[in-house]
């Protein structure tokens, strides 16, 4: 009924239209042209009439119903509906819509100066629609190019990248061959802008025709380097990371920093040795204080170093490690850029793993690169900071819980300066803490990952979706959903891309992703027996993979124990071998408690427990699994209290203390369900229902 009302009112107030005086209907034409909103100032400089009476006309529009005060100290104006305007727009007759936006626009820009107002939008809005029609004069063009650039470097400035996409893209529109050389300033700086803009929003169709351009005209290897940058960008998001690694070693070596393709860790060590001891001839705390880095070529250099981490991180992690440590070389011997930043922040997660956990060092440098972000000025590349210490650094001391908000903050954060990568690594970050660390419910994870999930795929951020659709697979496992998010997003099954990736001559690490979520699940259902095939599977994986701790490390580690003790406890021929891979993993996890017991210490507990449940000593197990599930409510870790409690009912089950178990078996399902875990709830349903049911002798075969 309402929409009935509402054309009425519309074919009503067309009517009114067509019977008003000429320079109202010009009033209301050329508004419609301006917007859903327009000011009332802006409107009169449009019109270039004598007759034209803005205040009459104002007055007029009010009176029937067709626009509305909206901002009274700017003397703004809107629409009354949307239809209402385009009722005004469509008094312009169709053949001649085309030429009246475009000498509006032309009004508007000859009159731009008498106003404080900025326009600049408004006036492309309108003349970009005509210029190819009615423009003839080259110099016109160029003009209106010019025009097109520096609204689209305006809309970049704030986050507008789509809106700054289609100035650009009409920019260079206007261009032809000769541009590079008549007027090549103008010409390389829109197609660098316009490279920006289009990674940004994931117009990836014209994007790699369009980054060539500049390779091939610019003057200069200098002139080049942008497009390199954001060339290289695409290529990694479009799973070509061999491509991408293949131009920044090419560019580095051509501005002077010749990278190996072939090195060891032989090399990577002595690397990672000259920049310690660098460090320890400069405190970290006056690293900030050294001098600012002025060499353009030397700054080129830091960005590609760091361009050499984004496309090799997970394909080839010596060069990855290398990188890092002539960053850091480069930022304490020649001064520092707003890159140093970063090279702090990546040289702290090396210190997490792969140059020799030392904690304490990484947490002392990732301090060091959140304050470099305001000591150089760097807060662009908040989200990549972010990235390294929330996702990271941090958890060898400071609560998990703690990271996932900054992670959320750092992902918004890349897409407001275009970093949409970035933005995806943190969401990979943010992702593994939901489902796997946190204890968070499991309901919002699925529904915080599934959007953002979505949003990469907006982006064209495919590599990085595929990488987080496993999360989101574990949330739908955990609630009992027989959904498979991979065939919901892209139409293949998960098991089809697992085949896809192990056939790939790089381990994919999204494989390794998939194998920690099946492990988890596998163990949260008690059902790790079936898993032993592909968890060999699983483990060529993850050796495979860096030695930075994220959370998928530590899951790997922990979950390593816990099957490695559960194997170890079938007496086979293969018993040595588990116990050796259980008793590394516990060792770790104790190191690691060591740092934080907040994080470690009741994933420790049980392993611990674990390993006296193995060893016979009842007692000592016992009381592990007690201090486990203690030290686990104790830290908000719903999803580790169920899991303690549920070991601790095996381990009585097996020890035919039946009314033990079935107490553990209840204070499990009640944290599963706490958590979110409707589908683990609804196996423990059936298994308390045995447990209930069944003589002893028989039970612990059937639950096992």
């Amino acid at each position: 009924k309402s929409k009935r009302v509402s054309d009425d009112v519309v074919r009503h107030t067309t009517l009114q239209m067509n019977v008003l005086p000429a320079p109202i209907k010009k009033g209301l034409m050329s508004a419609a042209c301006l917007g859903p909103s327009f000011d009332a100032a802006v409107l009169k400089l449009a019109i270039d009439d004598g007759d034209f009476d803005i205040d009459s006309f104002l007055e007029t529009c009010k009176d029937g119903g067709f626009i509305e005060e909206w901002r009274r100290d700017n003397d703004e104006y809107r629409w009354s509906h949307d239809q209402i305007q385009q009722a005004a727009y469509d008094l312009i007759p169709k053949e001649q819509q085309d030429i009246f936006h475009f000498f509006l626009g032309l009004t508007l820009s000859k009159k731009a100066k008498s106003t404080r107002k900025d326009i600049l939008f408004l006036i492309l809005d309108n003349v970009n629609i005509g210029i190819k029609k009615f423009v003839v004069d080259p110099e016109d063009l160029i003009q209106i190019a010019n025009l097109n650039l520096q609204a689209g470097n305006k809309a970049i400035s704030v986050s507008s990248f789509h809106s700054a996409a289609n100035y650009l893209e009409v920019g260079i529109g206007l261009l032809d061959e000769q541009s590079w050389v008549s007027h090549y300033d103008l010409t390389i700086q829109l197609y660098d802008a316009a490279l920006e803009a289009y990674y940004a929003i994931g117009r990836f169709s014209s994007f790699e025709l369009t980054a060539k351009q500049p390779i091939k005209h610019a003057k200069c290897f200098k002139d080049k380097l942008n497009a390199y940058i954001n060339y290289v960008r695409y290529l990694t998001a479009a799973e070509r990371g061999e491509e991408a690694l293949a131009i920044c070693l090419n560019v580095l070596e051509t501005l002077g920093e010749k990278i190996p393709r072939r090195i060891g860790n032989k090399t990577v060590m002595e690397e990672a040795l000259i920049v310690t001891n660098l460090l320890q001839k400069t405190m970290s705390c006056d690293l900030l204080g050294l001098r600012l880095l002025k060499d353009p070529k030397k700054i080129a250099i830091s960005y590609f170093l760091d361009a050499v981490f984004l496309c090799s991180y997970e394909s080839n992690p010596v060069i990855f490690a290398l990188a890092v440590c002539r960053m850091m070389k480069m930022s304490i011997q020649c001064g520092l850029c707003e890159i140093s930043a970063i090279g702090f922040g990546l040289y702290g997660t090396l210190l997490t793993g792969p140059l020799g956990a030392d904690f304490e060092e990484s947490y002392k440098m990732g301090r060091l690169a959140l304050k470099a972000l305001t000591k150089l000025d760097a807060f662009k590349l908040k989200q990549r900071v972010y990235a390294y210490y929330y996702g990271i650094i941090a958890l060898c001391k400071d609560p998990l819980q703690a990271s996932c908000d900054k992670l959320l903050e750092a992902y918004e954060a890349g897409f407001l300066v275009g970093d949409i990568e970035s933005s995806a690594a943190n969401l990979q970050l943010y992702s593994s803490l939901a489902v796997w660390g946190c204890g968070d419910k499991i309901e919002k994870a699925e529904e915080l990952i599934r959007m953002h999930a979505k949003r990469m795929i907006q982006h064209k951020q495919n590599k990085a979706c595929k990488t987080i659709l496993p999360h989101l697979q574990q949330a739908l496992d955990l609630m009992g959903s027989d959904e498979d998010a991979y065939m919901t997003f892209f139409g293949i099954s998960e098991d089809d891309l697992l085949r896809e990736g192990i056939q790939e001559t790089v381990s994919h690490p999204r494989n390794a992703v998939i194998f920690t979520k099946r492990m988890y699940l596998a163990v949260l259902r008690g059902d790790v027996e079936s898993f032993k095939e592909e968890y060999e599977m699983g483990l060529l994986h993850h050796n495979q993979q860096v030695g930075i701790r994220f959370m998928g490390k530590i899951m790997r580690v922990f979950l390593d124990g816990l099957l490695g003790f559960y194997f170890a406890r079938k007496r086979g021929s293969d018993e040595k071998k588990w116990t050796d891979i259980g008793e590394e993993s516990m060792k770790t996890m104790a190191k690691w408690a060591e740092g934080s017991s907040w994080n470690f210490s009741n994933k420790s507990l049980l392993l611990e427990a674990e390993y006296w449940f193995l060893l016979g000593d009842e007692i000592l197990a016992s009381g592990k699994y007690d201090e486990s599930i203690s030290a686990a409510k104790k830290h908000k870790f719903k999803n580790d209290e169920g899991l303690a409690a549920h070991k601790a009912a095996l381990f009585h089950l097996e020890h035919n203390r039946k009314k033990e178990a079935l107490s553990y078996f209840n204070r499990s399902k009640a944290c599963y369900e706490s958590w979110g875990a409707k589908g683990l709830v609804e196996e423990f349903d059936a298994t308390i229902a045995l447990l209930m049911a069944s003589p002893l002798p028989q039970l612990s075969e059937s639950i096992h």
